[in-house]
């Protein structure tokens, strides 16, 4: 088996929160705390969960945008926290960034060329520049002519056209977006998730995908995980994850995700558990947690079919 392009370990991330008191210590949200996973070049890997749980807090660290409180990021077997300025500077051509917003992500005073080529080194030949510019937008759909035009100019499926089209000028072997679709039309939103499954069989590129959809990750992602409150609960294969989810909130996920002509899901009241302290954070709304649940915390364990999941009853 090929070694991961990327690979995260142990990765905890915490922010300080503003003081409670004039004296009192500035307490700290744990955001990640202890996430493993690895994506094989290729391959697209997604990461899904609710508003709050951690996921773009993830894009952030892979993208060495903040530093991590612990773990390693290694992207080609190097550890991108331990560069420095000028060789993360140089590094960034292997991996880059597809932002959520595509109206707020691109710079309205700069032309489409200026923009797609910005991620370039400055020392790159003026036609060399040309070229790649003319090939991404290419790529992505739009025509040269686009390329001396302006954002405001452009709709929102066409502006995320353009964004992936930077992300893909340095010829990355890794993407990170982070909710690429989720400001766009639903009809938009489908066109853009087939041209990212397009682009990844024409160059190869890999993915690490951000999303709160499951439809989302399930047509672009190998393999999935989800995501609860910082930590890891469920990870496997796209389809086997969504089709038959081991870990009680994926199934909550699977439950709640809407279908056509469904009614709506008729949720159950959560046993009456506090809020939990220690343990299992998805206890208190767990409808098969025990007390083991709420003193221990489970680790992500490798089941039968070759998922894992972190739960003391499932498969136990």
């Amino acid at each position: 088996m090929s070694p991961p392009l990327l690979q995260i370990e142990g990765l905890r991330k915490d922010f300080l929160l503003p003081r409670t008191g004039l004296f009192a210590p500035r307490p700290r949200r744990i955001a990640v705390d202890g996430v493993d996973f690895s994506i094989v070049a290729g391959r697209s890997f997604g990461i899904v969960g609710e508003s709050g749980s951690g996921k773009s807090t993830i894009a952030r660290l892979v993208m060495a945008l903040v530093k991590p409180t612990a773990g390693v990021v290694r992207l080609m077997g190097r550890s991108l926290h331990s560069l420095s300025r000028a060789e993360l500077k140089a590094a960034r051509a292997d991996f880059q960034m597809v932002f959520q917003d595509p109206y707020g992500s691109l710079d309205p005073r700069m032309t489409v060329a200026r923009i797609v080529a910005e991620p370039l080194p400055r020392a790159t030949p003026r036609a060399e520049t040309a070229a790649r510019v003319a090939a991404g937008l290419a790529a992505v759909g739009l025509e040269e002519a686009a390329a001396r035009r302006y954002p405001h100019e452009f709709s929102g499926g066409q502006r995320q056209r353009i964004a992936i089209a930077r992300a893909l000028v340095t010829r990355p072997k890794l993407v990170v977006a982070d909710e690429p679709v989720s400001a766009l039309d639903v009809s938009i939103q489908a066109q853009t998730l087939n041209l990212m499954c397009d682009l990844q069989r024409e160059a190869g590129v890999t993915y690490l995908l951000i999303s709160h959809d499951l439809a989302v990750v399930g047509h672009v992602c190998d393999e999935v995980a989800v995501m609860f409150r910082g930590r890891l609960v469920e990870t496997g294969p796209a389809e086997l994850l969504l089709k038959s989810p081991a870990h009680p909130y994926t199934r909550e996920l699977v439950d709640a995700a809407p279908r056509f002509g469904a009614a709506p899901p008729r949720g159950a009241a959560p046993p009456p558990f506090p809020d939990a302290k220690t343990g299992c954070s998805y206890a208190p709304r767990c409808l098969l947690a025990t007390t083991h649940c709420l003193e221990a915390a489970p680790e992500l364990r490798a089941l039968d079919d070759g998922r894992r999941v972190a739960c003391h009853v499932v498969g136990a």
